[in-house]
């Protein structure tokens, strides 16, 4: 036989004869079946034996429109291994003016729960009875594989009820299950006159397996897609892209083979396809993503336009008890915040050493993902004070200095542009130009912590569920009004030229106490300034950030990981104190007991480089780079589509599935 040249035999598989006549719409005497004929036969193909078997009975009186007959049909090829490819048809006769619907619905298993039940129902209306049935079901538990009609024929006509069906056969006999809905529909009261003139008129036909005798010299794949709407599995000629994932519980193949999704591209994983011809069943479900399942139930309200005036200790909690979020706009789109006293934005991701990973989420970034925080490890649940244990300690890596020198403004910098000169607090060689100082060419002592620590904790086994296009801003824009108290007007950011940067001008006035309202933005507004991984896009596809995130300790991989800005304690209800002279800010979900840095840039006053940070007592303010009393608190974000579970408490954690 020539190559993939098929051969299509008829296997005549009488499933059942049906001769019946069916409802009038209008209620009148009506026929009664003829009952049904339940027979199994086998065909050899090759070395394996297909046996198909059906218990379709139509052996019903009485049938009004709207009725509904359900069937079985088990076919078993038994063999070693060969594929066989088939198609269950219908061959028959429809003389009712009515088309005929069908659903063919698939499983591995025999589903004996399955049921159909209908009830007859009576109307009078302007004097005329009018008869149809009700019928309830839960086949829709089943993946439904192809639906139609078979149409009204004065002669005998075939209607395929499957497309392209493959099964493995195999030394104990592999097994699959159509169940078959046929319904003689009630059409609406435009149609009732066709109906009408169903009376007397009737159906019968047989089902037969058409069978193909060639062997596939490809792997085949079946491809099957829920309808979110319906809970249906419909038979689709093509895979999904972006947004779904295979469903690993219901997806089958032969000899064993595996598939799973792969979620940088949303390609098909297929493990062990060893054996010519070995067919796989795919079925694909709507991803629900991480960020949906965090906005799902939550009170979504505009965030303020005008800025803060104040810390934020209120619980922004709904009626039902869940934390409110919050809106506004980051360089990748909408983005959703956390503010004041949050109990539901708990992650346990993670695993440092032996003991899980404890994280509070910050906000869902512009392009889904999630932004959260370091809060701690260990196997005990943490307190709703937003530390594990320690008096909060736990809740930071170790404490450590932003950068070990300090006498350059380069040392604002997550990166810098020149190497350390001279020794710590050493005069060294003054950096030339705001280029060169803000050049990203020399990781800070934090940085180095971080990308050390994620490489150990989380890139082997966790780093695929890490988000590889949302930055950290780093911002260094020079602020060049108003003048501030200890700056002179030659502010040029770099050398020991006195400089004051951005976030310094949202939340300081020019004497350097608190602005009346602070003005916060989720926005990086240089791309040198938003460190990105190498291939980071924004959601519209174009270039996004610096590309700087690696770690430069030797390894030169990616290391998307950085730390909180202070832009963002403010969203989340924090609030500069220059002097510590504001009420402690116990109350919202970034307080720890603990000193911890922020990314955020301060400026530099002439002889000193200096970042903001978050005090003990949960108020923002700034200290020197050098400062090695100042803990370290690791952020990441969670891509958007990973699975997650839970509610976000203490007792119910958000955590991967």
């Amino acid at each position: 036989m020539e190559k993939n040249k098929r051969v299509i035999i008829i296997v005549s598989v009488l499933i059942g004869v049906i001769g019946i006549s069916l409802a009038y719409f209008v209620g009148k005497t009506i026929f009664k079946g003829t009952g049904a004929m339940t027979e199994g036969k086998t065909a050899t193909l090759n070395g394996s034996t297909l046996e198909v078997k059906g218990n379709i009975n139509f052996n019903d009186e009485n049938i009004y429109p709207g009725h509904e007959t359900l069937s079985k049909i088990e076919v078993i090829a038994t063999g070693n291994n060969e594929l066989i490819a088939y198609n269950l048809i219908w061959n028959g006769i429809n003389s009712l003016n009515t088309e005929l619907k069908y659903k063919v619905y698939k499983t591995k298993e025999d589903r004996e729960d399955i049921t159909l039940e209908c009830n007859k129902k009576k109307k009078v209306t302007n004097g005329i009875q009018y008869l149809n049935e009700e019928c309830e079901t839960n086949i829709n538990e089943l993946e439904l594989i192809k639906e139609g009609t078979i149409e009204h024929s004065e002669e005998e006509t075939t209607t395929e009820l499957t497309d392209n069906e493959y099964i493995t056969s195999s030394q104990t006999g592999e097994k699959v299950y159509y169940y078959i809905i046929i319904e003689y529909p009630n059409l609406t009261d435009k149609e009732q006159e066709e109906q009408n003139e169903d009376i007397g008129e009737g159906f019968k036909g047989k089902v037969h397996a058409k069978i193909s005798d060639s062997k596939a010299d490809i792997n085949i794949l079946s491809i099957f897609i829920k309808d979110e709407e319906t809970g249906e599995y419909k038979k689709a000629k093509t895979m999904p892209k972006e947004g779904y994932e295979i469903n690993t519980d219901r997806s089958e193949c032969s000899n064993g083979a595996k598939a799973s999704t792969n979620y940088d591209d949303y390609s098909v994983n297929i493990k062990n396809l060893t054996i010519d011809g070995t067919s796989c069943y795919l079925y694909y479900d709507k991803l629900i993503k991480a960020s949906d399942t965090v906005l799902a139930n939550r009170t979504i309200e505009e965030g303020s336009k005008d800025g803060f005036t104040d810390m934020d200790t209120a619980e922004h909690a709904d009626e039902n008890g869940k934390s409110k979020l919050y809106t506004d706009s980051d360089d990748l789109g909408t983005t959703y915040y956390f503010r004041g006293k949050v109990k539901d934005n708990w992650v346990k991701f993670g695993k440092e050493g032996n003991d899980d990973i404890w994280w509070r989420i910050i906000r869902i970034n512009g392009n889904g993902s999630i932004r959260m925080i370091y809060a701690g490890k260990g196997s005990n649940a943490p307190t709703d004070d937003g530390y594990l244990n320690n008096n909060g300690t736990g809740s930071q890596l170790q404490k450590n200095s932003y950068n070990e020198y300090y006498n350059d403004n380069k040392y604002v910098g997550y990166m810098y542009g020149t190497d350390k000169t001279g020794s710590a607090g050493s005069e060294g060689t003054p950096t030339a130009t705001y280029a060169q100082a803000h050049a990203n060419n020399f990781d800070s002592d934090i940085k180095k912590i971080l990308d050390n620590w994620y490489s150990t904790n989380l890139k082997t086994n966790y780093g695929t569920y890490i988000d590889p296009n949302a930055g950290f801003c780093n911002d260094r824009q020079i602020n060049t009004t108003p003048k501030q108290w200890w700056r002179n007007d030659t502010v040029i950011g770099y050398g020991k030229n006195a400089t004051a940067y951005a976030p310094f001008s949202r939340l300081l006035d020019v004497s350097g106490n608190a602005n009346a309202k602070h003005t916060p933005t989720f926005k990086c507004t240089r791309k040198e300034d938003t460190f990105t991984l190498p291939d980071a896009k924004k959601p519209d596809g174009s270039d996004y950030g610096n590309h700087k995130l690696l770690n430069n300790n030797g390894t030169g991989e990616n290391s998307p990981i950085g730390l909180i800005t202070i832009d963002e304690a403010v969203f989340a209800g924090g609030y500069y104190s220059r002097s510590n002279n504001l009420s402690d800010n116990k109350q919202f979900y970034l307080y720890t007991g603990q000193y911890y840095w922020t990314m955020s840039p301060y400026g530099f006053d002439g002889s000193d480089a200096f970042v903001f940070y978050v005090f003990s007592s949960g108020y923002l303010t700034y200290t020197i780079v050098y400062s090695t009393s100042i803990g370290v608190r690791p952020v990441i974000n969670l891509k958007a589509d990973v699975l997650i579970t839970g509610s976000g408490t203490i007792d119910s954690p958000y955590e991967i599935s």
